[in-house]
């Protein structure tokens, strides 16, 4: 699949989904993480509903922004309630919906059994839901950790799309945007120019922080053309990470002296005519 294939197949998936989940796999790179965010962010800015997960810990620079929207767990349908307890000691599990609308899960465990001790029951929800799953940075599913084994029924059957810097295809989905470039932050920023999503202004920012991480200041022998910044629909606010040089046209006649006026009329030379000072 050529460059403007994938990217055609990526843009559809982007414009068609109206909620879609973002994924890290475990132990992310800085890189990863950027360009994930960014394009959660992006989309939040387009209004669609988006999530982002990661199953570990995010261990990134202060200066990227919106880390703390990042959840290791991405389901919302189903209620979880977990505690130490072994199978054994169980007589039946029963529930109750009561008059006072108030549901009762009733666990009763056998005779000699300890009763189970609720300072260490946990709550937590699974069950995702979204018309398109984005993964970056992975070739299998199972890359994904604890978030594929909590909904591998749902991931199993979701519409996938792959990113990745790695020309590598992927085996669990054909819809794929895979291209050899230096970051993930620029992979993004050329996804959502092609898609026509403009970035918030915390994904601009992150997004080019992440591409002069990524290439050492544009320094880097891997930049291409492209690298120095897509241009989307419309120009996203960001502080650049480089300050560069501004030249000042307040220049003081006390440092150059005063201009001759004759300088300022138009010079007019003809054909055999020196040039040169008279």
């Amino acid at each position: 699949m050529n460059d403007q294939n994938q990217f055609a197949t990526a843009q559809k998936n982007l414009t068609e989904a109206k909620k879609i989940l973002v994924l890290l796999p475990p132990e992310p790179t800085e890189d990863q993480v950027v360009g994930a965010l960014s394009l959660h962010q992006s989309l939040e800015h387009a209004n669609k509903e988006s999530q982002i997960g990661c199953p570990s810990q995010i261990h990134v620079n202060s200066k990227i922004q919106g880390v703390e929207k990042i959840s290791d767990t991405v389901g919302s349908r189903n209620l979880i309630i977990s505690f130490d307890y072994k199978e054994d000691y169980l007589d039946k599990v029963d529930y109750d919906v009561r008059e006072d609308g108030k549901f009762y899960l009733v666990i009763k465990p056998k005779e000699s059994a300890p009763i189970p001790d609720v300072s260490c029951a946990k709550f937590s929800y699974s069950g995702a839901e979204a018309d398109l799953v984005v993964v970056i940075g992975v070739n299998s599913l199972e890359e994904l950790g604890a978030i594929y084994s909590e909904e591998k029924t749902f991931l199993d059957e979701a519409n996938i799309l792959s990113l990745n810097i790695s020309p590598r295809p992927s085996s669990f989905t054909d819809n794929q945007l895979h291209l050899f470039i230096p970051s993930y932050a620029e992979l993004v920023s050329m996804l959502l120019e092609k898609a026509g999503i403009t970035p918030s202004q915390d994904a601009a920012n992150n997004l080019i922080f992440g591409i002069f991480e990524s290439t050492q200041s544009l320094s880097s022998s891997k930049i291409t053309a492209d690298t120095f910044f897509p241009k989307f629909s419309q120009p996203p606010f960001f502080e650049s990470p480089l300050a560069l040089p501004v030249a000042s046209d307040d220049t003081s006649e006390e440092e150059t002296g005063p201009v001759p006026s004759d300088w300022k009329k138009p010079k007019i030379f003809r054909v055999g005519e020196d040039p040169s000072p008279k």
